[in-house]
């Protein structure tokens, strides 16, 4: 610990000798280092690491507070570091006594959906009358389930959010038609317990009732630990809000967040977790770290400029450590394509004169769809780039097609599974596979399975044939997966056609991941959870790794650049126009959004807007015809004149011929405004 450097404020959270801590940690002020650095503090105390548990928002963070942990003190070994999910399901899995249903396989959020399809194939009744799909369906459930609201205020705001209607006219839609969501959410949950699955939210759900009313239980397993880590505790929602309180008389919590980046609403995450601590935990307190490391003052004005125009009471400076820099830059365009090509000519200039790397630039949208021009201009140009945001391995059509073979053989019970896996193989459709699910649906191994199978004239012996070679190397998830994918390969080179060759290259690496693995259930259960190469898409295979990163806004926790670009902070882009209508919790969470983007840079802050932002600022557009934002709910309205050095570039697009002057991409006026 002697080695460690920590400030003052830092210094003091870490030595912290009350029962209940929440560190209001601004960005950029160390974080990662005082949570780190607490733990290390509480094993060379005399903690056992065993009864310190750190949870974290991905497996990634988790495990490197942990392996830092573990760099300063040999004595570390046994420490662990979780996400929510994983914990609670490692919790279930090892107490069978309390939880009756520690065997259950995992749904994942595509397989959840499948179910609510499945349920309303069979509930024509609830799908006709409320023309609601499945996604739908699980959406309200799960808004119910972890923001711990009533099911009218869930169907309300994920249902009706965006329809036409005035209050009275939701309400009497909710009246006519609660009762299908009640029917179908009833049948869902009758259909997890029937075939033997748990969804994500029942991991903490079931801790959360059983432990809630077994007081015994809830004692036991809280006395396993005596000391709870918590890392981004503006991301929690009321659900993990409740499982956090069943701790709190009997462990001490130190919870590490910035209520000012609480930027995921939309999942159930709620700031209050952190803004209101010191009200909701007895015998609690609250410390501040507000020296930042990252930025420079310049950087640090404008996100502390933009956070205390907020009527809520963040109260927290953020100042540098590393003094002055340059003043911000605000660059006007009346195009994406104008902002593109500057972008990249900007950054080509950057690596030519001031011998900079690609990977010393990032470039932050709102949205996935406000970088598909700036992708188009940086391949044209030659310009390597990775995606943060893109879709999860997890989420591959062709990961899962395998994993259904694996997940079969750990749960035969697993309706969903089989009729993925069947329906893959030649001659198998609905009908047939139908036909074999309830031929089997009374067996009860895979041994009993097979040979029911044997029974059926199949045109492909590798359908039997995969979870025949399979069926005994539960204890061995690395030899399952190589062996089930030479099985399928045949299949599945014939189903992708000419992207198997690409997609093929995913599973050495997943077969490698496995291999740390002592059972198949343990691995299909903690990727499930805790998905692996999930961390962004590369350009290409052989992209090098010094790249441009462009990421969304809501992506890019963690991340950090030299040089910062924040897309189109524009009327109905910050905050979103459709936003604006739905009260100002929405308004104030688009702040913190773009709060978030603007402490991402170091050195070199860029802002684009469009050049009509000055009109519509000054109320020159027809605001109400176009839904664009008032002046006073516009959070770059009336910019203090020191803050920024404002430009306005040439535009290199030629009107005249309706090209681009390199002659690469047609010249489009729009910009990205959301007018409708």
């Amino acid at each position: 610990m002697d080695t460690f450097i920590l400030n003052a404020q830092q210094k003091a959270a870490v030595e912290y000798n009350g029962k209940h801590l929440m560190v209001l940690a601004g960005a950029g002020t160390g974080k990662t280092r005082t949570i780190v650095a607490r733990a290390a503090y509480l094993i060379s105390h005399g903690i056992d690491p065993r009864r310190i548990q750190i949870l974290s928002f991905t497996r990634k963070s988790a495990g490197e507070i942990v392996e830092r942990v573990k760099a300063m003190l040999p004595e570390a070994k046994g420490l662990d570091g979780s996400t929510f999910h994983s914990w609670c399901y490692r919790i279930i899995r090892s107490n069978p006594k309390i939880f009756p249903f520690s065997n259950f396989t995992i749904l994942d959020e595509s397989e959840q959906e499948d179910v609510f399809r499945f349920i309303l194939g069979q509930n024509r009744e609830a799908a006709e009358r409320t023309g609601i799909k499945a996604g739908i369906f699980k959406d309200v459930y799960s808004k119910v389930i972890n923001t711990r609201c009533a099911l009218s205020l869930a169907i309300k705001e994920v249902v009706l959010a965006e329809e036409r209607m005035t209050d009275a006219q939701k309400d009497e839609w909710i009246r006519n038609n609660k009762k299908y969501f009640e029917t179908v959410i009833n049948q869902y949950i009758d259909y997890k317990q029937l075939h033997k699955r748990l969804d994500y939210d029942d991991l903490l759900l079931q801790i959360i009732n059983i432990l809630g009313s077994n007081p015994d239980a809830k004692k036991h397993i809280a006395s396993k630990y005596d000391h709870i880590l918590v890392d981004e505790m503006q991301d929690t929602n009321p659900l993990q809000w409740d499982l956090l309180n069943l701790f709190i008389d009997d462990c001490h919590l130190f919870c590490v967040g910035d209520d000012a980046q609480s930027i995921y609403g939309f999942r159930g995450a709620d700031f209050r977790n952190v803004h209101s601590f010191k009200e909701r935990v007895p015998d609690s307190s609250v410390m501040k770290l507000e020296d930042n490391y990252r930025s420079t003052q310049e950087i640090l004005d404008v996100s502390n400029w933009l956070i205390a125009k907020s009527p809520l009471k963040y109260d927290k400076q953020l100042r540098s450590v590393r003094g002055a820099g340059n003043k911000p830059e605000l660059v006007h365009f009346n195009s994406e394509w104008h902002e593109a090509g500057w972008i990249a000519d900007d950054i080509i200039k950057g690596i030519t004169d001031s011998e900079k790397s690609y990977r010393d630039y990032m470039v932050l949208s709102r949205t996935s769809n406000g970088t598909r021009t700036l992708q188009t201009i940086f391949t044209e140009r030659g310009i390597p780039y990775q995606i943060f945001g893109g879709m999860r391995l997890l989420e591959s059509a062709h990961i899962r097609d395998v994993l259904s073979a694996l997940k079969i053989t750990a749960n035969v019970k697993d309706e969903l599974s089989w009729m993925r896996y069947l329906k893959l193989w030649q001659g198998i459709g609905n009908k047939t596979s139908v036909k074999i699910i309830e031929g089997i649906k009374d067996c009860m191994t895979i041994e009993d399975c097979l040979t029911v199978l044997k029974g059926i004239k199949i045109k492909d012996s590798d359908t039997m044939g995969t979870l025949d070679a399979i069926k005994d190397m539960n204890n061995n998830p690395s030899k399952a997966l190589e062996v089930a994918v030479g099985h399928m390969k045949n299949m599945l080179s014939a189903r992708y056609g000419d992207d198997w060759e690409r997609k093929s290259k995913d599973f050495p690496v997943l077969i490698k991941v496995a291999e740390s693995y002592s059972t198949i259930t343990e691995f299909l259960s903690d990727f499930t959870l805790n998905p692996v190469l999930d961390e962004g898409n590369m350009m290409a295979d052989d992209s090098p790794r010094d790249i441009v990163t462009i990421s969304t806004i809501h992506s890019a926790k963690g991340l950090e650049a030299d040089t910062c670009y924040v897309l189109n902070v524009s009327p109905g882009v910050y905050p979103m126009a459709r936003n604006i209508s739905k009260g100002s919790d929405e308004i104030e969470e688009e702040r913190r959004c773009l709060y978030v983007a603007l402490t991402r840079a170091k050195n070199r802050l860029v802002v684009t807007r469009n050049i009509r932002s000055i009109q519509c600022s000054n109320g020159t557009i027809g605001q109400e015809d176009n839904k664009m934002p008032n002046n006073d709910t516009y959070f770059f309205n009336e910019l203090p004149d020191n803050l920024f050095e404002t430009e306005y570039p040439k535009n290199e697009f030629i009107e005249q011929d309706n090209s681009y002057a390199g002659g690469m991409t047609p010249w489009i006026p729009a910009f990205g405004f959301d007018f409708n």
